[in-house]
């Protein structure tokens, strides 16, 4: 070993001589010790480190850090979720308010104990169904005090039910438990804000013809707008497609060209979107932040068409070129 690889091997010493016994090392230091320079230079890289490692001490910690790191590192091992939005705070806080009538707790141990004594051939079909009849019951209490979102001026309300039972969606009476799950449309437009705005943001399938475009949604099982396009929207060229995944609803992202500018339509199933829109004639339009939105809807389908605001126009110039398309 020479001069410069004992230089090298101590760069990697640690300031708090905790590799002074590890024998890859001992060379090394010897080399410190009998020559001056090396060893004034060694002094000198001791002293930055440590006032480097005092400085990081001195750092404050912000008091969450700790658990977030923890989190992200479990998310990425799929062993945690991600944390509470708003959605699930506020059931929270209704479930805390929550008082079960006083004789509940009692109808629904007798039940049980009654289901459990019956004969199993005797058993009805709605036996099996007292215990899941009372927790979609108490659930449905829960998500009928979540609060519907508006944006911009446009009214939200409860999304359309999904019934439990063979009646079909919106059926009720027989014991049939109405279940709402359904995204405000808020924040179907902040979600697609966010994956626009994304550096990683790239379209499933780039093509100017709209037929292309919706042939590969209808493929993905996606909802397709061919049946309903705007009319000022079938006059100009596609730029591309792509699926919007908001909470486990799928949605489609059709992207169009128009002029010097980009419009997004945003299409989802009417059962996944809460809102209440238009379903005939012109759209309701509103802001949502720098970008103009419209917004309609018809029996199966919500629709989002949004624009952004270029930084020499007002905004007003940019809803005209929305409602234009109507």
């Amino acid at each position: 070993m020479d001069k410069e690889e004992a230089r090298f091997i101590l760069r990697c010493f640690r300031p708090d001589g905790a590799d002074a016994g590890n024998p890859d090392f001992a060379e090394a230091l010897a080399w410190a010790a009998k020559d001056r320079e090396l060893g004034e230079w060694l002094a000198r890289e001791r002293a930055r480190d440590a006032d480097f490692a005092t400085a990081l001490n001195s750092v404050g910690i912000p008091p969450v850090l700790r658990e977030e790191i923890l989190v992200s590192l479990a998310m990425e091992r799929g062993d945690a979720a991600v944390y509470p939005d708003r959605f699930d705070v506020s059931v929270i806080g209704a479930m805390a308010d929550i008082r079960p009538p006083s004789a509940l707790r009692g109808e629904i141990l007798s039940a049980m104990e009654r289901t459990a004594a019956e004969p199993v051939s005797r058993r009805r079909w709605w036996h099996f169904g007292l215990s899941a009849a009372a927790a979609a019951g108490i659930a449905l209490a829960f998500l009928a005090s979540r609060p519907h979102e508006g944006a911009d001026g446009v009214v939200s309300n409860p999304a359309e039910e999904t019934s439990l039972g063979s009646n079909g969606p919106g059926t009720s009476g027989g014991g049939v438990i109405p279940v709402v799950a359904s995204l405000p449309i808020s924040q179907v437009e902040e979600e697609f804000i966010k994956t626009f705005e994304s550096p990683g943001f790239k379209l499933d399938l780039n093509d100017p013809d709209h037929h292309a475009l919706f042939d590969h949604l209808q493929a993905a099982k996606l909802p397709c707008p061919n049946r309903c396009l705007p009319k000022g929207l079938k006059d100009i060229p596609g730029l591309g497609c792509r699926e919007l995944d908001i909470e486990g609803k799928k949605g489609a992202l059709v992207c169009f060209k128009q002029e010097n500018n980009v419009v997004h339509l945003v299409v989802f199933k009417r059962c996944d979107v809460s809102c209440k829109l238009p379903k005939e004639g012109q759209p309701a339009y509103g802001n949502h932040g720098k970008w103009s939105v419209a917004r309609w809807s018809d029996e199966d389908w919500v629709f989002v068409l949004m624009g952004e605001k270029d930084a020499d126009r007002k905004q007003d110039v940019d809803r005209k070129r929305l409602e234009d398309m109507f």
